[in-house]
């Protein structure tokens, strides 16, 4: 009889012993971010026209012969892409306020590619490159626009990570850790009270902050003293998420090159600039 409960027992144990190995191994894997590539030309984006909400990854590739960036614009209810376009045909130069910034990867020069990490609610987007072009119009102005759905589907919160932190002030940006050869990750989050964006540019030779400065002013990114490796779009004061970059030996700077509302001047010719070398 002894024999027998204890063989009862053990059967018992041995079936929650396998249940729980069943349940652990057949446990849904952590969400992981959703990836999506756009590509860009003169001057239109190609990709997909809904995403999921959620945590997702987006990578640029630039395909023409410009610098082109990415910047999600979240609708506010009511609003529509037609009412972005015409407000954008009326003064390109200004995102009306109910069109919200949600960052992006950033600007690159033809033939190369960016990507950023993102948390996109759902909603109705437009996606833009905002990199001026000749007679003062923005790439946007000239139909680089792109409209799209973000479905509202169960998603897990932000986890962004990065092996730089990089904080966006009024004006300025601060990176705690020392910046390093190497493809990074830069976590970067807008504690500011402005809209602000990241611009990564390899400086040529010889080439300064003030150079470039003036080659932007002149709507001609076309011909900067540097190479665009991208960075991270407008962020809405409050927001995060992530960019990466390849950091080769030689001088950068990182710009925010938004304008206050109704000010040509940017914010990066008041200071928002952040200079480093890499050895």
């Amino acid at each position: 009889m002894r024999m027998r409960n204890w063989f009862v027992f053990q059967s018992v144990g041995a079936c929650l012993a396998i249940a729980a190995f069943w349940t652990i191994s057949t446990a849904a894997p952590p969400p992981q971010p959703s990836v999506v590539t756009f590509s860009a030309w003169e001057h239109r984006f190609n990709g997909p026209e809904q995403l999921p909400a959620g945590q997702t990854t987006v990578r640029l590739r630039n395909r023409g012969k410009e610098p082109h960036q990415l910047q999600f614009l979240k609708l506010e209810e009511g609003r529509t892409p037609a009412d972005l376009a015409a407000a954008l045909k009326s003064d390109s130069r200004i995102i009306p306020s109910w069109a919200k910034h949600m960052g992006g990867p950033n600007g690159v020069d033809a033939g190369q590619a960016s990507e950023a990490t993102l948390y996109l609610d759902p909603g109705s987007y437009v996606i833009i490159c905002g990199i001026p072009g000749k007679n003062h119009q923005s790439h946007a102005s000239l139909g680089m626009q792109k409209a799209l759905r973000v479905l509202d589907t169960k998603s897990a919160p932000p986890e962004f990570k990065g092996n730089f932190h990089m904080a966006m002030f009024e004006y300025e940006f601060v990176v705690v850790q020392p910046l390093r050869k190497g493809r990074h990750s830069f976590y970067v989050i807008n504690r500011g009270h402005q809209i602000h964006q990241a611009s990564i540019i390899r400086l040529h030779p010889d080439a300064s902050v003030d150079d470039v400065l003036t080659a932007l002013d002149q709507d001609n990114p076309s011909r900067l003293p540097g190479t665009l490796i991208g960075g991270m779009s407008g962020l809405e004061p409050g927001r995060d998420g992530t960019f990466t970059a390849e950091l080769t030996p030689g001088r950068y700077t990182i710009m925010c090159l938004f304008s206050n509302p109704h000010i040509s001047e940017s914010h990066a010719a008041k200071g928002m600039v952040l200079n480093f070398t890499i050895e």
